[in-house]
């Protein structure tokens, strides 16, 4: 293969370098308006009378908007497809208001300044309620309006038969992970346009689906959907923190009303407490295990705080329930999820859609058991991972050539485990201050939204007069090369540079219906529709070539852009005369449409390693060594899928060691980076990478499996189970910040 498997920077970096590149904050449009919201200063209330009296009477402000005199249409900010069934349960602006950070009203003006200082001139008169920002007051119903239970949804099901064999070793562990901000370079952004006289919508925004955008907002402002245009601009990424519609419909509401453009932009204090966070959770996990380390049965108990919309909450818990299958074998599985809704900021989406917190709570689970167990954390592993030919047992999906075990068994070797376990024993003894230890962490994803929904891609290619290449997928690239890795598919296929072929974003207007970036889809299912695509044209060119040429179409290829003859080199036309001549002698352009379902959705695996030292002095902890392990078919793209799994590294670690987006007394988040303490680059070592190729998919296209969300899950398992092994402790809250451990070393030390 000529492009497949080699190394190519993605489709915009020369222009993100130089600061070319135009993200939605950039984009400008004659007599725009710029909107400031009012967000509640209450985590829980109803708002009783807003005074805008002051802030209409500034020089240049355009109106303001409020829950009074504005629709009182409601939608769901996570809906992303017509498949979903869902509850509406916000308007563009509420009267009811469930957390700090809720939205109230919002000041359009014809510059930035004018807008906020307006908006500061806003007064909002609140009648307050009862509030909860924790697990147990949530649980306690204490911000429970009349009728309603604390909890808000309940999941519970059964795989397999409970064992009842006796001498079984009996595992119980606890888990709790707070709540965490995307910290996305670039902050949430809309820009919206409509033309009153065309009754014409043009929604501007970095996001994940551009039709489910145009769902949502057609449907909340009474409009068809060719009314409605929506447009994926540039993403400084998104971990899934763009991907709920927060900015999108009131900034929509707001042009319709004005008849005029508007831009509306978060600061970083509200994309931290005004979007989306991930959830906090509790876990309770128990299992039973043979004395030679067999898993027999798992029991996962796991309390979600929803924060103060239900959004994504219900499907979340009930994904996160199919995870464990994913990477091990597991005979008995008893789960039992719930929900429940505080006012703290929105739960939602975040990268990996549970399987890293199903994969902290399943490994922390597994580095006890292996203690109990008196076995070796990485055998205990090899004894209970899938192989190749098993199946997802709760979905009855084939992994195909899962390659977990092998993941593992190379990683140990490339890690050097056991030679660092017996110098970090050695250092351990010898020095006061400093603790040594290794972890290993293992986490599984899927590629599709397969069989949950029967996914599909479509494709439109045609041949330009040059001989390039005109593409139209839904692709929505979060800086991370997916139109790249297209291009390189398509270019493959018809042996033609990846230069050559045009490939834009989502737009609703010109690319096909697609649920969008999601269930890590795009390289699995995209790139295989990409994959047809290419080969239907090929063929196309091919025919249209025969009948120019008058030979048998089976004589014919493509090579270096051109089209030969197998038998009479002296047979050759470029793509470029071959299109001419098809418009021009056959009248006909040369383009294709295709669609693809996928019915697979195979095992893709990852293995992470770390090393660390614990400062018992400080609670600091230093990654000292790091190895990603990764089984992805074949990779498209290496050197992006290696830049993938090592931003995923710093993320997980950030996870495990600090972050942590904190609510205090009066139900106000954390909202500015200086107190949510990142981990930065410079505080990691190199990450080495190691992918395995070998396990191809059947439907992939080249047998490519995904790597953007299963790169984060094993993360911040593998530096928990590290600063574990170095503390030789088993700490169950999240994150292993100073604070946590210098907590349990002064409780050690009392002992």
């Amino acid at each position: 293969m000529k492009l497949i498997g080699t190394d190519k920077p993605i489709h915009d970096a020369r222009g993100k370098a130089a600061g070319f590149v135009k993200y939605a904050a950039d984009i400008m449009l004659p007599n725009m308006a710029y909107v400031v919201l009012v967000h509640s200063t209450i985590p829980h209330g109803y708002v009783r009378q807003i005074h805008a009296e002051k802030a209409l009477a500034l020089p240049g402000v355009f109106g303001v908007f409020h829950c009074f005199n504005t629709s009182e249409r409601t939608y769901s900010h996570y809906r992303s497809n017509i498949a979903q069934e869902l509850p509406d349960e916000e308007r563009a602006f509420n009267s009811y208001v469930r957390y700090v950070g809720d939205r109230v009203a919002a000041v359009a003006a014809s510059n930035q300044e004018t807008a906020e200082k307006a908006a500061r001139l806003i007064e909002v008169e609140y009648e307050e309620l009862p509030f909860t920002t924790g697990f147990d007051d949530t649980l306690a119903g204490q911000n429970c309006l009349p009728g309603e239970s604390p909890i808000r949804d309940e999941f519970s099901f059964d795989v397999g038969t409970a064992p009842e064999k006796d001498g079984l070793i009996d595992v119980e562990s606890f888990t709790e992970i707070p709540r965490l901000h995307h910290a996305t370079m670039e902050p949430h952004v809309c820009v919206a346009d409509y033309d009153p006289y065309q009754q014409q919508l043009t929604v501007y925004s970095p996001n994940q689906t551009v039709h489910g955008i145009r769902i949502v907002l057609a449907d909340f402002l009474e409009m068809p959907f060719h009314r409605v245009r929506v447009v994926k601009t540039t993403m400084g990424g998104s971990f899934g923190g763009k991907q709920e519609w927060f900015l999108e419909p009131t900034a929509a509401l707001i042009a319709k009303a004005l008849g005029r453009p508007v831009k509306l932009v978060y600061s970083r204090g509200e994309a931290m407490s005004c979007t989306v966070v991930r959830a906090a959770m509790r876990a309770v996990v128990h299992s039973k295990f043979k004395p030679d380390g067999t898993l027999v049965a798992l029991d996962m108990d796991v309390l979600l705080d929803a924060g103060a919309y239900i959004g994504n909450s219900c499907d979340y818990i009930r994904t996160l329930s199919g995870k464990p299958f994913r990477c091990y074998r597991v005979p008995y599985f008893h789960y039992r999820g719930r929900v429940i809704s505080s006012n703290t900021p929105v739960s939602g989406a975040f990268r990996s859609w549970s399987a890293a917190e199903e994969a902290i709570m399943m490994e922390h689970h597994l580095d006890q058991a292996a203690r109990q167990l008196g076995m070796g954390r990485i055998a205990l592993r090899l004894k209970n991972a899938l192989l190749p030919g098993e199946i997802d047992r709760k979905s009855g999906v084939p992994l195909e050539d899962i390659r977990i075990y092998e993941a593992l068994e190379q990683g140990r070797s490339a890690f050097h485990w056991d030679e660092l376990m017996e110098e970090d024993r050695a250092f351990n003894t010898a020095n006061p201050r400093f603790r040594r230890g290794v972890g290993v962490g293992c986490g599984g994803h899927g590629n599709t939204y397969y069989p949950r929904f029967n996914d599909y891609g479509e494709g439109r290619l045609s041949l330009n007069e040059d001989g390039t290449v005109q593409a139209a997928l839904t692709l929505h690239d979060h800086g991370c090369g997916t139109v790249t890795a297209m291009q390189m598919i398509i270019g493959e296929v018809l042996d033609i540079p990846d230069t050559d072929v045009y490939l834009p974003e989502g737009d609703t207007a010109v690319t096909p219906v697609d649920y969008g970036c999601f269930a890590s889809r795009t390289t699995f299912v995209l790139g295989r529709a990409a994959y047809e695509a290419a080969v239907m044209l090929r063929d196309e060119i091919l025919e249209q070539a025969a009948k120019l040429f008058s030979l048998p179409q089976e004589s014919l290829y493509l090579k270096d852009s051109a089209v030969r003859c197998r038998n009479d080199e002296g047979v050759k036309i470029s793509l470029a005369q071959l299109s001419r001549k098809s418009i021009v002698k056959l009248k006909r352009n040369v383009s294709i449409l295709t669609q693809f379902n996928n019915t697979s959705n195979p095992g893709v695996t990852g293995v992470h390693f770390a090393h660390v030292e614990v400062d018992t002095w400080t609670g600091f902890t230093k990654i000292l060594d790091y190895l990603a392990v990764h089984d992805i078919g074949q990779p498209i793209n290496p050197a992006m899928c290696a830049a993938q799994i090592q931003g995923a590294a710093q993320m997980g670690c950030g996870a495990a060691l600090r972050e942590k987006l904190t609510v205090d007394k009066n139900g106000r988040c954390t909202e500015s980076l200086s107190k949510y303490h990142l981990f930065l680059a410079t505080d990691l070592p190199d990450i080495q990478v190691k992918l395995l190729t070998e396990g191809r998919s059947q439907e992939g296209p080249f047998g490519a499996k995904s790597i953007g969300e299963v790169c984060y899950v094993p993360a911040a398992p593998a530096v928990c189970g590290a600063v574990n092994d170095a503390l030789g402790s088993s700490l169950e809250t999240l994150p292993y910040d100073p604070d946590c451990i210098l907590k349990y070393l002064a409780k050690e030390r009392e002992q």
